[in-house]
């Protein structure tokens, strides 16, 4: 049946016109932030710059929208004192309550957690948390001892003058830096560490419902949170997620995908010595470097173990060379575990390198240089074998004198060709040394040399 050529048109405008309408009506569903609006803000892994700048600017934005208020879910096992400084300022300064939930059940705020905690409006705890401890962790390196004790006088004074501040526990807080102290839920909630224990979001705010917040501009509000005459939420909430570029360097801070970049970046580059081309290797190889080496520089991370990663690959890469599977590699399975295990050595145990992490990067290791690079390379040096090059090295028999010249059968082709010696007579075997366009430069085969069995022939 013949097809109207309108019909396609009023067919594409009535799409069109569809799909118009469903953006108008997402468009007006989705109700802009307002006074009864709750943002929820989730603060997961080490804390870094990323992750700062991520915070900062939802809270930022919560402000300007004019929320009812933040609340922060934390799950930290702390990050760096730099960027726990600027989060604490920016919640000290907020005109928007904030409200600190260490959730869900299994978390924790250690370290620059639980400094936000102190320094929020609020604070709840799940149950199965755990607050603590707050002693200083220097994520970028390690302190001389004298360092370290003036780092942590100065983080007791501040964490001390946050409660005071916030009307919580100061003896313990300070206990928390000084001592290495850590707290659950439940004792934190009787001795006056948090404001109560919620296991649920809607748990939160029901318990929020009515509590009178007193903010940085020095005006007090009054918490709307929940309907108690129909026992259901009154605020709407509105859940805040970084964006890529955020995610992308927040992710590479975990101590084993930072682990994991610096090996493939250095495979990346590895292969691209090795088989030049459009550089796609090289190019992917290089981003993973700069990646996993941001990761590293925020980590606590022990650079002798960096070293002797990188002295581990420099033995495989000799082994390659070589063509073998012996000592060198040997050596650079040592040098490469013991790197590994040496990498965060002395950090949190959430930061370090589990065995199997370090298992997979092992046998990732073997199978890059024993199955990858050696074919990689067996194809880098494989001899052509089409075109004149190919002819260099075979053994053919020359048909007539070459004196200087004549002509050679070689691979089932007859060809001119040159000789620099002083002649060779019709029948003997000849090998050919080079090629100059179409002409064959051929020596004699020597006693010794590769006799009539290996001249090579026509498939």
């Amino acid at each position: 049946m013949a097809i109207h050529p309108a019909r396609p048109r009023r067919m594409a405008l009535a799409l069109l016109l569809t799909a118009m309408c469903l953006v108008s009506l997402t468009a007006c569903s989705a109700q802009p932030p307002s006074a009864e609006t709750i943002d929820v803000i989730q603060l997961e892994g080490v804390i870094d710059p990323p992750t700062a700048s991520y915070l900062i600017s939802k809270l930022q934005q919560a402000e300007e929208d004019g929320v009812q208020a933040a609340v922060i879910e934390i799950d930290t096992p702390g990050g760096l004192d730099v960027s726990m400084r600027e989060i604490v300022k920016e919640i000290l300064e907020s005109d928007v309550p904030v409200i600190s939930w260490v959730a869900p059940p299994g978390a924790r705020a250690s370290s620059t957690g639980t400094f936000i905690v102190y320094a929020s409006n609020l604070a709840f705890m799940a149950e199965s948390t755990e607050l603590g401890p707050a002693t200083p962790i220097n994520l970028a390196g390690a302190h001389p001892d004298t360092v370290d004790q003036k780092v942590t006088t100065d983080a007791a004074a501040f964490i001390r003058d946050l409660a005071v501040g916030r009307d919580r526990n100061p003896e313990w807080a300070e206990d928390a830096v000084r001592d290495a102290a850590s707290i659950g839920a439940a004792e934190a909630t009787d001795i006056g560490v948090v404001d109560g224990t919620a296991s649920s979001l809607a748990d939160l705010l029901e318990q929020v419902d009515g509590a009178d917040v007193e903010t940085a501009d020095g005006s007090s509000v009054v918490l709307e949170t929940w309907d108690e005459s129909e026992d259901v939420l009154s605020a709407s909430l509105r859940f805040q997620n970084p964006n890529l570029l955020q995610q992308l360097l927040h992710l590479v801070t975990d101590p084993e995908f930072a682990f994991l970049l610096l090996l493939i970046g250095a495979f990346g580059l590895i292969f691209e010595v090795y088989n030049p081309g459009i550089g796609l290797a090289g190019i992917l190889g290089a981003v993973s470097l700069l990646l996993g080496f941001y990761g590293l520089s925020v980590l606590p991370t022990n650079w002798v173990g960096v070293f002797l990663i990188v002295l581990g690959l420099v033995f495989f890469i000799v082994d390659l060379q070589i063509a073998g599977l012996g000592l060198w590699t040997a050596g650079g399975l040592v040098a490469l575990i013991s790197g590994s295990v040496l990498l965060f050595a002395g950090a949190d145990e959430s930061l370090r390198l589990s065995p199997w992490a370090i298992g997979a990067a092992v046998a990732l290791t073997l199978l890059f240089f024993i199955s990858v690079m050696t074919a990689a390379l067996r194809v880098r040096l494989r001899r052509p074998i089409t075109g004149e090059e190919a002819l260099v090295g075979a053994v053919g028999e020359a048909k007539t004198d070459i004196a200087p010249e004549g002509t050679v059968m070689t691979k089932g082709t007859l060809w001119r060709a040159r000789t620099m010696e002083m002649g060779i007579a019709a029948g003997a075997q000849v090998r050919v040394m080079a090629t100059e366009g179409l002409v064959l430069l051929v020596e004699p085969v020597h006693e010794g040399s590769p006799t009539t069995a290996d001249i090579v022939s026509d498939p």
